[in-house]
């Protein structure tokens, strides 16, 4: 009865024309009304349309690669077969990262840049399960039609050393490949002496090609660009590197944790280098404290440990807060 006489006043505003007269009725309904029945429960929405966007927590849908779609894959020419494939992944649709698994190797040679691979490798290298960003590295070594082998890193060296202005593209695709299991001990060594070359580029894309590697030796060189890179977007690459991309897993960016903390205590650091080690420990570790190191030393003494065995029963998932 309530919902009617309000509707009926503000039916009786648009259609007499008098604004003033709504307001003066609907005060007096409300004034009128018990406290508990002022407000009035949010209407269930009707169609996709007046869905909100703010709501509980949905698990993720883990979709399947339909017969039909198999079928339609076996049909089309291999760039399609990749981009249909990869944004699958991206879906984590079942299936999909195995089918890449399966496919690249036919792939090679066969692929070529395109706009939409470009925006697919972008989402696919900072999804939540390291399985998509395994299928995307696999897929850029496809598509720039890098082999898997000692002598393909080799070259990329090679011309990296003769030519200092493609070490930022070799850094990356090395990084790359070293992910994969080719000279990752050398890449490794090489990458960790680039992060301290002239050129920011340089520094900059070796940043970028150490977090591809995953290993735990990565993580003492993105704490040293943190503390010691002058570039403040090195500096970002690095702390982002330890605390959502790259190829790292929840489990060893808690290896991380001390050195981030010492790091938030040292007085030389400027203020935004120091609010991103800070953002760097609550993304990692999915724990909300302020920017304080004794809070987080106490924190890390106590928890810890604990924390990095439960981050090591998730091997697949990136963030502390995925």
């Amino acid at each position: 009865m309530t919902v009617i006489l309000l509707v009926a006043a503000r039916n009786l505003a648009r259609t007499t024309g008098r604004r003033a007269l709504a307001p003066a009725l609907l005060a007096v309904l409300i004034t009128g009304l018990p406290a508990a029945s002022q407000v009035a429960p949010a209407p269930k929405p009707q169609s996709g349309e007046d869905l909100p966007v703010r709501g509980r927590p949905v698990p993720v849908d883990h979709g399947k690669l339909s017969e039909h779609n198999i079928e339609w894959l076996q049909t089309q020419p291999p760039q399609a077969q990749m981009e249909f494939l990869l944004g699958a992944a991206v879906n984590h649709d079942r299936g999909a990262t195995n089918m890449i698994a399966d496919m690249v190797g036919e792939w090679h040679g066969k692929l070529h840049r395109t706009p939409r691979w470009e925006s697919l490798q972008d989402t696919a290298l900072y999804s939540n399960d390291l399985r998509v960003r395994a299928a995307a590295i696999e897929i850029n070594l496809a598509v720039v039609n890098l082999a898997k082998t000692d002598e393909a890193a080799d070259r990329l060296i090679e011309s990296a050393k003769k030519y200092p202005n493609n070490r930022p593209y070799a850094a990356w695709e090395l990084g790359m490949l070293a992910n994969r299991g080719i000279e990752t001990g050398r890449i490794h060594e090489l990458l960790a002496e680039w992060i301290h070359d002239s050129s920011q580029q340089t520094r900059f894309w070796s940043v970028e090609g150490l977090a591809h590697i995953g290993t735990d030796d990565t993580i003492k060189n993105f704490l040293d660009v943190f503390r010691n890179e002058p570039s403040l977007d090195v500096r970002e690459r690095a702390g982002c590197s330890l605390a959502k991309s790259g190829m790292l897993t929840r489990e060893q960016r808690m290896k991380a944790v001390p050195g981030l903390i010492e790091l938030g205590d040292d007085p030389s650091l400027d203020a935004t280098t120091r609010n991103w080690v800070y953002q760097a420990l609550r993304e990692i570790t999915n724990v909300n404290l302020p920017n304080d190191p004794a809070t987080w030393r106490n924190w890390y003494a106590t928890h810890g440990a604990e924390k990095a065995r439960e981050f090591g029963a998730d091997s697949w998932s990136v963030l502390g807060n995925s």
